[in-house]
């Protein structure tokens, strides 16, 4: 396994353009990411450092995800097209003070991420089982200025099992989605949100209506609604 940060990049870059089984003998042999025998990615630029995707998971084609320590996707987890996860290792010096800090992204079991979002993962951004970031045009952002002090602070971000984002949201640092609840189109999280079998909606979100509990969506069994 290449250990050489420019290598890795390199062969990561290489990877892009190769056919399936010649990827797949990259970033499993030279790379060392973990990929179960029926997990997939397409001509995807993978640079970080610990890949772990579960049975049936996949990440589409044109995604691009750096600097991330670690990218775990459960079984079923998706990342679809034109998803850019970007992060900053520990080891640059960025964030002081952040001790516990985790630059990774981490998918529960057939969770889902949709095209052309943004993914900040300076900090942990955590999906639960079957939670999904949907529609398109979304921006997760788990790093900001704190102008007061004038240094970057990160905060992890998370969505409970079940929960969904909707197209065009902003998850601002520390926003947490409860389980069982979905975050309407255009809505902002700035803050944890705590109750469940909830829409919450606007800027910043509030809670809009209730949700059936019994609800199909809340109780399905796929991460892709076909």
């Amino acid at each position: 396994m290449i250990t050489h940060r420019t290598l890795r990049t390199l062969a990561a870059a290489i990877a892009v353009v190769l056919p399936r089984r010649l990827r797949r003998l990259v970033h499993t042999h030279l790379l060392g990411y973990e990929l179960a025998s029926t997990a997939s990615i397409g001509h995807s630029f993978i640079d970080v450092d610990r890949l772990v995707l579960g049975e049936r998971a996949r990440i589409g084609h044109l995604v691009v995800m750096r600097g991330c320590e670690r990218v775990v996707l459960g079984t079923g987890a998706v990342v679809l097209m034109l998803v850019w996860v970007n992060s900053v290792r520990r080891s640059t010096g960025y964030f002081a003070g952040l001790e516990s800090r985790r630059p990774e992204l981490v998918m529960g079991d057939h969770s889902m991420i949709s095209a052309l979002h943004l993914i900040d993962a300076c900090d942990l951004v955590e999906l639960g089982d079957y939670a999904a970031i949907a529609g398109f045009g979304s921006i997760v952002q788990t790093h900001a200025v704190d102008v007061e002090n004038m240094v970057q602070d990160a905060r992890p971000i998370r969505l409970g099992e079940y929960a969904m984002v909707a197209t065009h949201c902003v998850l601002l640092p520390g926003a947490v989605v409860p389980p069982r609840s979905i975050v309407a189109a255009g809505s902002t999280v700035t803050k944890a949100l705590h109750v469940e079998h909830q829409v919450y909606a606007g800027s910043p979100a509030r809670p809009a209506r209730a949700l059936d509990p019994a609800m199909a969506f809340l109780h399905r069994t796929t991460s892709e609604i076909a």
